[in-house]
């Protein structure tokens, strides 16, 4: 590559790296060009991006940018896989491709403005999906309301009950 074509590729990858949200920085030896092909193709499902570019190109394009602490990972061969939108969603993928392919290896990870190490990064596989977390919240928010309403009814429903034992006896 010469120059113009080295700066355009990280202008390219800078751009790109500016507004994702997950990063990961994994080493795709070992893995032949058509499994990091369905890789590819997996991660474009989930709207992510896996690029292989040279490490000091990556520095380039890092400097600057949210992503400037993950460069002393950028060591040996390096894929660098980025999105927008939930960080679970592809750290998942990557880990369910990982066990098929041994030789795959998280290095490092950032996701909404913290770097993770490989294996935090991985973690992130075990953490369900945003809305998940959200709907449990609302459930724990709303259950201490639901169960004052239902101690406000108690009270009136005791007395209707009362009042219907007192017709039936009557009636």
């Amino acid at each position: 590559m010469n120059r113009v074509e080295k700066a355009a590729v990280i202008e390219e990858l800078r751009t790109a790296l500016t507004g994702a949200t997950v990063a990961m920085l994994a080493d795709p030896q070992g893995l032949t060009m058509s499994e990091l092909t369905e890789l590819r193709a997996l991660l474009r499902q989930q709207r992510v991006t896996l690029q292989v570019v040279k490490n000091t190109l990556a520095r380039l394009a890092a400097t600057g940018t949210e992503l400037e602490d993950l460069t002393p990972y950028l060591v040996g061969p390096t894929a660098i896989i980025y999105g927008k939108g939930d960080p679970t969603a592809p750290a998942r993928l990557l880990a369910t491709f990982g066990k098929t392919k041994p030789t795959f290896q998280i290095k490092a990870g950032f996701a909404e403005g913290t770097v993770l190490s490989g294996q935090d990064a991985m973690a992130l596989a075990d953490l369900p999906s945003r809305e998940v977390l959200a709907a449990k919240l609302a459930g724990l928010v709303q259950s201490p309301l639901r169960g004052l309403v239902s101690v406000l009814h108690g009270p009136l429903r005791s007395l209707l009950m009362v009042l219907e034992a007192v017709k039936q006896q009557k009636g």
